[in-house]
């Protein structure tokens, strides 16, 4: 017998929303979490399974490739064993791979277990963003969201400091370890507390779930393995992308003209939920991108220890999370649309000032600067996902749910290739260019620039000159990258106002 036995859609009491709800931000956390606390141990898993590094690479690449596909088929599994049956059987999937991860003896084997768990984890968040939907009534949505949205954020947010931690103190496959309890935890409380849904047994599109699983996947690989292989230089960045075009192709042509599509046609006549897929892309190219920047900046230019530099992005929460408990409550006295303009502004403006930035600007701007950016985020993702469903029928909440989730990983996975290619091609490019005006005739220039320090005459004047060099090149890609967010978050203001208000 369920604590809860009322149907998915409720109505629901005050203490069966909170006891409905506290498991399911549990499990979506588990996932958004273990998205990005394996980005530092890279360096560990690389000396400790001996691996190259575009082997070791591929622990991310798996993940993120099987993230897709598990997202992809999590309305097809909701509608023929109900969403209940596939959120327990995602917990526990993802606490059994999480299990195997950590006892890998070979990179194999993790890239493996890592593309298994990224498959059977990947319902959680749209199955618990369904939940949180129809559990709440209408009028509390974006109450429901705010909290929803603190495992979605505050995961990728606390990620990266909480894997440094477990790996600097610990081992690598301790932030694999972690899992399990929590794993064990959320399931047993989900098991006791979530009311079931009802299943529906339609026409399985095959055509459609196969094209797009194939232009998804291979589009991911083209993202993700672009940089490191020379983009359209290689034959396999070529061949992946001409699959993916066409199997765009034929996904779209096909549910055109389908009579039972697998992703229906009637969700896009909503114009709330076809702008929100818009802005949630644009959402994972300006925020989730800039995850990945900033530790850099701070490692590489700054040269703050790992645990440092982790401990500075975490004030990124801090913002996240005083947005995120305002903004429940500002949705009920304002449209949703002006608070994600007020994000976007924040987002936009603080990647403006980054822009002003140099190799020695101070900690304490950087954390100011990196908190009004997560402010802006959390702000954006509150109003955002309450507005995008706001006015679409509840039977397409898991549908809607699972491609808003595809967009944002798609749009997050592009964000991250196109700063990881301007970061690239910057330093090179502008390293070449301020070589190239040093000759042996500003030697003198150059040597009593310094106080007489570098001598050019020297190998090591040379050698310190040219990391002079690299190093305000290098400064100069992160300007570029922060200039990219801001076009990004600015260019996607007017569609805000495309957006209705609820009738």
């Amino acid at each position: 017998m369920f604590t809860v036995n009322k149907p998915a859609h409720g109505p629901f009491t005050k203490i069966e929303r909170i006891v409905i709800t506290i498991p399911v931000l549990a499990a979506s956390l588990l996932h958004s979490l273990n998205m990005s606390t394996a980005y530092v141990a890279l360096p560990n898993i690389q000396g400790n399974l001996s691996a190259a590094p575009d082997q070791v690479g591929w622990v991310i690449t798996a993940f993120v490739v099987a993230t897709a596909i598990g997202t992809i088929l999590t309305n097809l599994f909701s509608q023929k064993f109900g969403r209940r049956r596939v959120f327990l059987a995602s917990i526990a999937g993802f606490t059994i791979t999480s299990l195997f991860a950590a006892t890998s003896g070979s990179l194999s084997e993790l890239v493996f277990h890592r593309m298994l768990q990224g498959f059977v984890s990947a319902p959680l968040l749209p199955i618990s963003q369904a939940i949180m939907l129809d559990t709440y009534p209408r009028e509390k949505h974006g109450f429901a969201m705010s909290i929803w949205s603190m495992g979605m954020i505050l995961g990728p947010v606390a990620g990266p400091t909480v894997g440094a931690m477990l790996t600097e103190f610990y081992d690598w496959r301790y932030v694999f370890f972690m899992n399990i309890p929590f794993g064990i935890l959320a399931f047993v409380s989900i098991l006791i507390t979530l009311p079931a849904a009802r299943s529906m047994r339609q026409k399985t599109d095959w055509l459609g779930i196969f094209s797009l699983i194939v232009a998804v996947v291979c589009l991911q690989l083209v993202l993700d393995r672009g940089e490191r292989l020379g983009w359209f230089e290689s034959s396999e960045i070529l061949f992946n992308s001409m699959v993916s075009g066409v199997a765009f192709y034929i996904f779209i042509v096909h549910s055109l003209t389908t009579a039972s599509p697998y992703i229906s046609l009637k969700i896009f006549s909503d114009r709330n939920y076809v702008i929100g897929l818009a802005l949630i892309f644009t959402f994972g190219i300006a925020v989730f991108a800039s995850l990945f920047v900033l530790p850099l900046f701070l490692q590489n230019v700054q040269g703050y220890p790992v645990l440092s530099a982790g401990w500075v992005i975490s004030s990124r929460g801090l913002g996240t999370m005083g947005a995120m408990l305002c903004s429940g409550f500002l949705l009920g006295l304002m449209p949703g649309k002006f608070l994600i303009l007020f994000g976007l502004i924040c987002v936009g403006g603080s990647n403006l000032w980054m822009t002003q930035w140099n190799a020695d600007v101070g900690m304490e701007e950087v954390i100011w600067i990196t908190m009004i950016n997560g402010f802006g985020m959390g702000m954006m993702w509150v109003a955002l996902t309450t507005v995008t469903f706001s006015t679409l029928p509840t039977i397409f909440r898991v549908e809607a749910a699972s491609l808003f989730s595809l967009i944002r990983a798609i749009g997050a996975s592009m964000g991250t290739s196109i700063v990881v290619s301007i970061l690239v091609r910057s330093t090179q490019t502008n390293y070449i260019e301020m070589r190239s005006q040093i000759s042996e005739f500003q030697a003198f220039t150059i040597t009593n620039g310094f106080g007489g320090m570098l001598n050019v005459a020297s190998e090591l004047g040379l050698e310190t000159i040219q990391n002079i060099v690299l190093s305000e090149a290098h400064m100069i890609a992160f300007l570029n990258d922060f200039v990219f967010l801001m076009v990004v978050a600015f260019l996607a203001m007017p569609l805000i106002f495309l957006l209705r208000s609820r009738s």
